[in-house]
């Protein structure tokens, strides 16, 4: 996955996916809110309702207890509260079919009558909740004014009560006369049963007045439902003990039975039922009609609302996640596009390109990162340059040690007693150490010993063009200083720089046991005496190259049989150890006497022996040469 892909995804996860779960999280948070308010508004519509309810068979008991206080002679007097029983039938006309007042008194034909008048060619249930006050209202207000009306209840009354009297006045009266006694004080009842409506007094457990009506259920309910606000579309409803369905019309029936749920079924204990667009919510009715109330309150046009704005929100979201989208592309083009040309660098770097380098062209981290990288680019190539140079001087220097070991005596030479053999031990890095020893013509034996200033090829070709040289003029039998004189202009002439070597060379009869010698600016060489005497070969002149035109002086030194010359270079010396002290020409000396009167192949062991210890494997810094000549 490309780095690109990559931010976009991340962008996504940090944006698309925080916004879908806050936009989620907050419509499920309003959703609860709004369900639990119109619960809370069902709750207390459906309280309200049952509030009502009580408040209206309150006003049936106190109306039809008007009737039981009444008395046949003053059925149309005044009653306690100044209303008299014919205005408690006209209120009871709405909502009562039938009264039975120790017998039966049919009201259909006043409400008849006043709803023919009110409300001609239209049924009750046919009228809206607004219509039905006003017409209960009217119709209370005619019933006091039509006597029409009023007389055929009156009518009806009275005839109830004469056939009472009748019944009365012919019963056998006493014949004495009962003592007077305390009247028992009454009792009165009122409950609703389904349709029926008793308000009775009792007395002593008896029964001595009672009023019954037949309630007109649905006129009640519709009563109560009216006088009910209703401010969300909120539908009302009741369910009898036997399944039947009140509501305010046709269309509310249709609404609650469409809601196929069973909190409108009479079996389902009072409750609230939450429905996907539908809240209901049922009491019981406190007046034990057996009724219960129920609000269903709709849910849709909220819910959709709701929808609607949190889809509108998450629209409003997702197209400032689109517009900061579309502002990171080109910003993760550029910045990929950076990265990518960094790759491209890394991969020509990996090829051996170590030119190659980055354009930067911004401030920033991409910008520092591409600086960073053009640097160590550089530092790359210039350590690639380094290698490549090291490389190179390690390959003229592993030459130059070729040539240096190619030009060193193999063999030891022996004539007659004389023995004449040498060893160079090489350093890390090649120097310009040689010696040599050959035989000439005469039968005497020329002896080099020598140090090239300078390291690898150069100096080990200058090495081998000056044994080139001696070699030749030595065995022209040349003399000493002139010879050494010779090569001191040759070197200074063929060479560039301050190129100088620093030489002893000799001749050693064999016979006459005498050594002619001339030291070019080397090291003094010793002469070890058998008693244990040491003889220095003191330099006689300047190194060969070093200040051209200098003289040079031939010396002679006579060896007896036993005798050792021992001849070395500055690699031995000047070696160290690990404390940084030299080896010094002190211990040489003391070294060279000790080994008087041996043989020359003990004197060079033990002197290679002792330069190494005294190293302990401290890493020399220059070529230890050393060669030794018996005399016979």
């Amino acid at each position: 996955m490309s780095l690109r892909v990559r931010l976009i995804a991340v962008f996504f996860l940090m944006s698309v996916v925080p916004l879908g779960g806050l936009t989620l999280y907050t419509f499920m948070g309003n959703l609860a809110a709004a369900r639990g308010a119109a619960e809370d508004e069902a709750r207390l519509l459906a309280s309200e309702l049952s509030q009502r309810m009580e408040t209206v068979t309150d006003q049936l008991t106190q109306r039809m207890s008007q009737l039981i206080e009444s008395t046949p002679a003053t059925a149309d007097g005044p009653a306690t509260d100044g209303q008299t029983p014919t205005d408690a039938l006209s209120e009871l006309s709405m909502l009562v079919n039938k009264i039975e007042v120790r017998g039966e008194i049919d009201l259909d034909p006043v409400r008849r009558e006043i709803l023919r008048a009110v409300i001609p060619g239209r049924r009750v249930d046919e009228l809206s909740p607004d219509e039905r006050q006003r017409v209960l209202a009217e119709v209370n207000q005619r019933m006091r004014d039509i006597q029409q009306g009023i007389q055929i209840v009156r009518d009806s009354v009275a005839e109830q009560v004469a056939r009472a009297q009748t019944a009365a006045t012919s019963e056998p009266s006493s014949s004495a006369v009962p003592p007077a006694v305390a009247e028992p004080a009454t009792q009165r009842r009122a409950g609703l049963t389904g349709s029926r409506f008793d308000v009775r007094e009792e007395r002593d457990g008896e029964v001595v007045s009672q009023v019954t009506g037949e309630i007109d259920l649905p006129v009640l309910l519709n009563a109560v439902f009216s006088a009910t606000r209703y401010d969300r579309s909120e539908v009302p409803f009741a369910v009898a003990r036997d399944g039947q369905l009140f509501t305010l019309g046709n269309e509310d029936r249709r609404r609650i039975q469409a809601l196929d749920t069973d909190a409108v079924s009479a079996a389902t204990s009072p409750g609230t039922a939450v429905l996907p667009e539908w809240i209901v919510v049922t009491s019981p009715d406190p007046t034990g009609s057996g009724l219960k109330f129920g609000i269903a309150r709709p849910m849709g046009d909220a819910l959709e609302g709701l929808r609607r704005a949190t889809l509108r929100n998450a629209a409003i979201g997702l197209g400032f996640v689109g517009l900061a989208l579309i502002a990171i592309l080109p910003l993760s083009s550029s910045l990929t596009r950076n990265l990518s040309h960094l790759n491209d660098a890394v991969r020509r770097i990996a090829h051996g390109d170590y030119a190659a380098r980055v354009v930067v062209r911004s401030d920033d981290e991409v910008g520092r990162l591409g600086r960073a990288f053009n640097q160590m680019a550089e530092d790359v190539e210039r350590h690639q340059h380094s290698l490549i140079e090291q490389e190179r001087l390690r390959r003229e220097l592993e030459l130059g040690r070729q040539i240096q070991h190619d030009m060193l005596p193999r063999v030891p030479l022996t004539l007659g007693l004389t023995d004449v053999r040498g060893v160079s031990v090489p350093a890390r890095e090649v120097g310009g150490d040689f010696f040599n020893y050959f035989r000439l013509a005469d039968g005497s034996v020329a002896l080099l010993v020598g140090d090239v200033s300078g390291k690898g090829v150069g100096a080990a070709l200058l090495m081998a063009n000056i044994q080139a040289s001696l070699r030749t003029r030595l065995s022209l039998g040349q003399d000493l200083a002139a010879l050494a004189a010779e090569l001191d202009r040759d070197v200074e002439s063929s060479t560039s720089g301050r190129v100088y070597a620093t030489l002893f060379v000799g001749i050693f009869d064999p016979v006459s046991r005498q050594l002619r010698w001339v030291n070019a600016g080397h090291n003094p060489q010793f002469v070890v005496r058998q008693n244990g005497g040491l003889e220095r070969l003191d330099s006689t002149g300047f190194p060969i190259g070093l200040l051209p035109g200098g003289s040079f002086v031939e010396q002679r030194s006579q060896l007896n049989a036993g005798d050792l010359l021992f001849f070395y270079t500055d690699g031995c010396v000047d070696a160290e150890n690990a404390a940084g002290d030299m080896f010094g020409l002190e211990r040489l000396e003391v070294l060279l006497a000790a080994a008087a009167g041996g043989s020359g192949d003990q004197l060079l062991v033990c002197a290679e022996a002792a330069v190494g210890n005294f190293r302990a494997g401290h890493e020399p810094s220059d070529d230890a040469t050393m060669m030794v000549v018996q005399a016979g």
